[in-house]
């Protein structure tokens, strides 16, 4: 009686306590399951032999436990472009990426084997029946990993894809091939960046006289409102495959700071105009982090973005290909002036604060360029100007109707007074109301509204302008904010 007394009293307790058991008895199933089917595939990875002398190799490493990502861009396009066999290949070479953490336990592992092993500083070349495995060692940052130059004398009849140059390798996720190698999950973005992977260096001694001599620091305490921002539109634009370079102050704060400009509240990137589509508006119309506020001039002439967090404003200009040169548009209201750029058919990548960016391959020859030759190497927080901008032309009446969108921070076209004076104000006609077309002329003619009673006087503003280069101060951001760019 006593027994069945305790049982009744406790029969709460003892029912939880089952249930537990129960709970912990399928979750050992679960795992146990799981564990076995992941063997079970590996089992039958290693089913898919090869007579490649290659897969010799990987396996091996594969069984040591040491696990290979597959970085080589022309076997990634044959294997998953061209969707061609492993055996196929006709190379001497592949090379494949590993963790710094790895390297000593797999030169350890190499000792007694058949292989012949030659290494250089942070390549490892593993040699069997006249193929090479390379080895290309990873070492890791914030946002990627880095893979240095092979210091190694190889045979004239072999180019490294890594370990050419310096490159940078962006954090990936991966998959396990059959034949038990790793690879990027995603192969035609990582080859698309691979074209931009070659790894420049910030000028260390000039940024330290920037410190030493003028005593300018970097303002980390500013760092969340500013540069934040500034990572993610990279991240974006990589994301969406847009091709951008730091410009102006971004890419001098790069080059001569190894940072970014103190006093700069500002950053500039530059676009292939022929890359431009609208995905690039859309995704950041009402973005949480930095919202479009403007689009100045068509899509097909001097067009810029404008994104502004409420602290921090990012410029997006789109440069258009002309013979043998670029050039960015830059407008003062209905004044266009154009900025002439090297055509810029390669770009390469830097360090930020320990993010990858894309940057002009030749950054000092594009700063001379912008600045006049070393003039860029004295800082200046004020009235600066760029030597390559010329003043252009003006809005004609019908484009400038068109060529000034604005944005609520949720992403919605304003129609405020505010917007409809920024053209007003500059306009010789009664202009009521903003036209729905996205900065580009409508198919169709274009009947303009009645004009003003008072005009103004186009003709008179263009020859004052056509002389006057604007100078350009720490205060642009602000300007822009309310329509200015003096």
């Amino acid at each position: 009686m006593g027994l069945i007394r305790f049982l009744y009293r406790n029969k709460s307790v003892i029912l939880l306590s089952f249930l537990i058991y129960i709970l912990f008895w399928l979750a050992t199933q679960i795992v146990k399951q799981s564990t076995d089917f992941h063997q079970a595939q590996e089992v039958n990875q290693c089913k898919h032999r090869s007579k490649s002398t290659f897969y010799f190799i990987i396996n091996y490493l594969f069984q040591s436990k040491f696990n290979l990502i597959l970085i080589d861009p022309h076997v990634l396009r044959h294997l998953f472009i061209h969707h061609l066999s492993f055996d196929q290949l006709e190379k001497q070479l592949i090379t494949f990426a590993i963790h710094d953490e790895s390297v000593e336990r797999l030169i350890e592992s190499l000792q007694d084997v058949k292989f012949s092993i030659k290494t250089s500083t942070d390549h490892i070349f593993i040699e069997y029946e006249n193929k090479t495995v390379h080895l290309a060692i990873l070492h890791k940052y914030n946002s990627y990993y880095l893979v240095h130059k092979n210091t190694l004398l190889l045979s004239n009849d072999i180019h490294l894809s890594y370990g050419d140059k310096v490159r940078a390798v962006e954090h990936m996720e991966s998959e396990l091939h059959e034949y038990l190698f790793y690879y990027p999950r995603n192969v035609s973005h990582f080859l698309w960046l691979y074209k931009t992977s070659e790894f420049l260096y910030c000028n260390r001694e000039l940024a330290d006289k920037m410190e030493n001599e003028f005593h300018l620091y970097q303002n980390r305490s500013r760092f969340n409102l500013t540069f934040m921002p500034t990572i993610y539109v990279a991240s974006v634009l990589d994301k969406l495959e847009k091709h951008y370079w730091l410009a102006g102050g971004a890419l001098l704060g790069w080059y001569r700071h190894c940072g970014l400009i103190p006093f700069t509240d500002d950053a500039d990137f530059g676009l292939y105009a022929e890359e431009y589509d609208e995905s690039i508006r859309n995704y950041f119309l009402g973005n949480p982090v930095i919202p479009l506020w403007s689009a100045l001039g068509l899509a097909n002439d001097s067009l810029e973005f404008r994104l502004f967090t409420g602290h921090w404003t990012l410029d997006l200009f789109w440069a258009y290909r002309d013979g043998d040169h670029r050039w960015f548009g830059f407008q003062i209201y209905r004044t266009k002036y154009r900025r002439t750029l090297p055509l810029l058919e390669e770009l390469c990548s830097c360090d930020l604060f320990g993010h990858r960016f894309t940057i002009p391959c030749s950054p000092t020859d594009y700063l001379d360029g912008e600045y006049g030759r070393d003039k860029w190497k004295t800082p200046l927080e004020k009235n600066y100007t760029w030597t390559n901008m010329k003043y252009h032309s003006m809005w004609n009446d019908i484009s400038w109707m068109y060529v000034v969108r604005l944005y609520t921070p949720n992403g919605k076209l304003r129609t405020d007074k505010f917007a409809i004076e920024w053209v007003s104000n500059h306009f010789n006609y009664s202009f009521t109301s903003i036209p729905s077309f996205l900065n580009a002329l409508p198919d169709k003619p274009v009947t303009l509204p009645p004009l003003n009673t008072n005009l103004i006087n186009s003709i008179s503003a263009r020859q004052n302008s056509s002389r006057k280069i604007p100078q350009l101060t720490i205060q642009r951001g602000l300007q822009q904010q309310n329509g200015t760019r003096s």
